[in-house]
């Protein structure tokens, strides 16, 4: 609401909190229906890799837990070490993690490169963390970003 209160104030002819109200709604219902899209993950396969720190608030919000991270910290930019990036590849197999999920916007070959040392199936899959899709497409806006990365863990988790 404070978002609403401060354009209200600057263009009072426009009903800002009944739009904040709707769209808060809005949210509401993506959350519980991102709850259904991921209800079928069993337990054991709600473990996340990632390509950086960019799921936490989703693991915490949706009952998962990130074991590790191909470029760990937060900077994207950062350069894992060899003794890093082979301890990832041990947790991988050690926990049978089945995918890394890497972001739309930062080049994947790192994350390629680990899931094939892992020696296993480990498919790389791109989530959109970093931005929203192009124009005209299902997650050219938030909701419809948040909605097709729920389904996209889901369907590689499941």
């Amino acid at each position: 609401m404070l978002i609403a209160e401060a354009l209200a104030a600057i263009e009072p002819s426009i009903d800002w909190a009944a739009r904040a109200e709707a769209y808060a709604a809005t949210l509401t219902e993506l959350d519980a229906e991102i709850q259904d899209i991921l209800a079928p993950i069993p337990d054991e396969n709600r473990l996340l890799i990632t390509n950086h720190d960019s799921l936490g608030y989703f693991a915490d919000r949706y009952g998962f837990e990130i074991i590790g991270a191909v470029i760990p910290g937060g900077a994207t930019l950062a350069d894992p070490s060899s003794a890093q990036l082979a301890e990832l590849v041990d947790e991988i197999v050690e926990e049978g993690v089945k995918v890394i999920f890497a972001e739309t916007i930062e080049p994947t070959a790192l994350a390629e490169a680990v899931a094939a040392e892992a020696g296993t199936d480990v498919a790389v899959v791109e989530l959109h963390t970093g931005s929203l899709g192009e124009p005209g497409t299902t997650t050219d806006n938030i909701v419809g970003m948040l909605r097709d990365n729920a389904k996209r863990i889901a369907d590689a988790l499941s």
